[in-house]
């Protein structure tokens, strides 16, 4: 545990100390703004039939910040080490495969978390100019919180693996953002299908992004989508582990 929370402390104080973090933070900023001045002039001066959650997620700026926020966080969690020669040192310290991955995992998880605490804290100073608190229930929070926090957990476990993959930053961007635009795609499928009562609209169905952000961000949590969440991320760490195991 000592040697995970040093590595850990190390990819923080990575994020924290570099120019790209401010520029990632700065990038999910703007898109949160444009997406709250979308929201608010949408509905300035009528009632809202939806959560605050909601009426957010149902504007473009929020799969904007996920697919671009998780390549740039994550392309530089090994390609950097690569380049710069310091994976080989790394891996030559007694270290475990396990404890490298997850300490870079774990820290750019909660890097992502903090790109969204001016969301939170935007919307709480929002929540003072409406009538109905239940536009912003404790509950609808947290349900559309954790399914924030999950959608980011997939997509950086992917942009892991891309990252282990190759020697370049920008690379292992692309092939994040490539992996991430085609289960984003995947999404659409269910509402193409002409029959929505075979396997394979259960199938579309199950691993459909937009049926499990809308029941997140109504403060529905559905055990099919948490199963969907944690499997997935689950396989895309294990081949990040299997390859840097082997590599070692």
């Amino acid at each position: 545990m000592r040697v995970f929370l040093t590595l850990f402390r190390r990819e923080v104080g990575l994020f924290l100390s570099t120019l790209s973090g401010y520029v990632i933070l700065s990038m999910v900023l703007f898109l949160i703004g444009m997406s709250l001045l979308t929201v608010i002039l949408a509905y300035n001066g009528r009632a809202m039939d939806a959560p605050l959650t909601e009426a957010f997620y149902s504007t473009p700026f929020f799969w904007f910040i996920v697919l671009l926020a998780c390549p740039a966080i994550t392309m530089r969690s090994f390609a950097h080490e690569k380049s710069t020669g310091t994976y080989e040192s790394l891996m030559t310290t007694p270290v475990t495969p396990l404890q490298v991955l997850g300490s870079k995992f774990m820290s750019c998880w909660l890097f992502y978390g903090l790109l969204w605490v001016p969301l939170w804290l935007m919307m709480i100073w929002l929540g003072r100019f409406f009538n109905d608190p239940g536009y912003l229930d404790t509950g609808i929070i947290a349900g559309t919180s954790l399914g924030v926090m999950l959608v980011g957990a997939l997509f950086l476990s992917m942009g892991c693996l891309a990252s282990v993959l190759t020697q370049s930053q920008l690379i292992a961007a692309m092939i994040a953002l490539t992996l991430e635009m085609a289960l984003f795609m995947l999404s659409f499928v269910i509402y193409l299908l002409p029959d929505q009562s075979g396997w394979q609209a259960a199938l579309f169905e199950h691993i459909s992004l937009f049926n499990h952000m809308s029941d997140f961000v109504r403060g529905i949590v559905d055990g099919r989508h948490l199963t969907f969440y944690l499997c997935a991320t689950a396989l895309s760490l294990f081949a990040t582990w299997r390859w840097v195991e082997s590599h070692k």
